[in-house]
């Protein structure tokens, strides 16, 4: 590839005597100055901070266009994560989503070379990025699509770093920072992993549960020593309620900003352990650690009711989350009855976690050689609520109309529990 062959030595010499001083390999359980350096410059290579010239390239208008965050983003899944609705806009790459390269963005650790971040003659040049952007003008001309969608793409690529390619001796990251990237990349106690045990992208915003190890209150005494000083509970919670944000604050809380105050040393030098109880603790705060899911499946009664309770499905009908739920119960003179509820309106709330029902009694067939769907009356019983904060735990509230408050029905309200049963099918919570 017609490489100096005294640059290729001294490059691999600095890369190797890097990855064997703080490669998670050696089973090191603190971050090396190494591996602190590269999460500085996976957020953003050109700042000093992040042993950087401080200014960004010549060629480039806009910092994201060359950010390893800006296509991987802060969780590393790109698309599959927290950018999964990320837009392509004059000022930042949208992580692939919508144009023609299909690749995936996301980053195994401990599997990254220093060959895929320097994307030798793969790569486009810095010019690609802003300016390769076309705007689609109103007449959408056969030849103006065509020149969007090619910016639209190359602009999405990864920069060629190497020396033989388009941006060299363009302020490209030095030798010491693509070591570090990898060494940062690789280490086992940095994976987002660490933090969170899923990541729900089909969430709108994205759904991060976090691991359950994560102590709430020990999230707290975190954030009134490191936090606190520049933050309120209120500021940042509201932060979290955006699209994709817990992934990039585990990242800033561990790792810190570059060109800021916000500095690793500042908040304690901040262990995975550490991160994951701030985050559940913010995410007990702020109510946003939980969706409704088909892993809300299961019997919900109340212990102080034993003999009546629910049967509770979430599932998938045209592609769309719905409910049907079924209540085992007695009328005003203990006779059995049998309540059916279905979400009004035919769907899901698009957020929340209450689902207003419509209720219906059923009565008519007979047992056995006897029973004729025919003889079935379905009669609008009423309405309901269920509420469901977390996993466990719950509420209903049933509303009579007037023909069921004429047949002795008045309006019930008590909490649920599923701890009669274990469903076996994971749920994400906050708590």
């Amino acid at each position: 590839m017609n490489r100096d062959r005294k640059t290729v030595l001294i490059r691999l010499l600095i890369i190797g005597a890097l990855l064997f001083v703080s490669s998670p390999s050696q089973g090191q359980e603190e971050p090396s100055d190494c591996v602190e350096l590269g999460a500085l410059a996976y957020d953003n290579w050109t700042t000093a901070d992040a042993g950087g010239v401080g200014v960004l390239p010549t060629d480039v208008l806009n910092a994201d266009y060359i950010r390893c965050k800006a296509c991987h983003g802060w969780d590393r899944r790109g698309t599959e994560g927290g950018y999964v609705r990320r837009t392509r806009i004059e000022t930042r790459p949208n992580a692939g989503a919508g144009d023609a390269d299909a690749s995936s963005r996301v980053i195994e650790t401990g599997k990254v070379t220093s060959d895929m971040i320097l994307h030798s003659l793969t790569g486009r040049s810095y010019t690609d990025g802003t300016a390769s952007w076309v705007p689609l003008e109103p007449d959408h001309s056969a030849v103006n699509k065509a020149d969007h969608a090619r910016g639209y793409t190359l602009g999405n690529q990864h920069p060629d770093f190497s020396p033989q390619g388009p941006n060299w001796q363009k302020g490209i990251p030095s030798d010491l920072q693509i070591g570090c990237i990898v060494d940062f990349l690789n280490y086992e106690d940095g994976d987002p992993a660490r933090y969170f045990a899923k990541i729900d992208p089909g969430q709108d915003p994205v759904l991060y549960t976090i691991v359950e190890t994560a102590d709430a209150s020990a999230g707290e005494a975190f954030f009134l020593a490191s936090c606190d000083g520049c933050h309120t509970v209120d500021f940042v919670t509201d932060y979290l309620k955006g699209d994709g944000k817990f992934s990039e604050l585990a990242h800033k809380a561990r790792w810190g900003i570059p060109g800021s105050t916000m500095e690793r040393r500042a908040m304690g030098d901040p262990t995975a352990q550490d991160i994951a109880d701030l985050l559940l603790f913010l995410q007990q705060a702020s109510g946003t650690g939980f969706a409704l899911t088909p892993g809300l499946t299961g019997t919900w009664w109340n212990a102080d009711r034993a003999g009546e309770g629910f049967l509770v499905e979430f599932g998938y009908s045209t592609g769309a989350l719905t409910l049907f739920a079924s209540f085992y119960t007695f009328d005003d003179m203990g006779n059995q009855a049998w309540l059916v509820a279905q979400p009004t309106g035919g769907a899901l709330p698009e957020s929340g976690t209450d689902v207003p029902v419509d209720v219906f009694l059923v009565t008519g067939p007979m047992w056995g050689d006897d029973f004729d769907p025919g003889d079935r009356d379905l009669m609008a019983w009423g309405t309901g609520v269920f509420s469901f904060p977390g996993c466990t735990s719950g509420s209903v509230t049933l509303t009579p109309g007037a023909e069921a408050i004429a047949m002795g029905y008045t309006e019930l309200s008590y909490g649920l529990t599923r701890d009669l049963l274990t469903s076996g099918v994971a749920c994400p919570t906050a708590d």
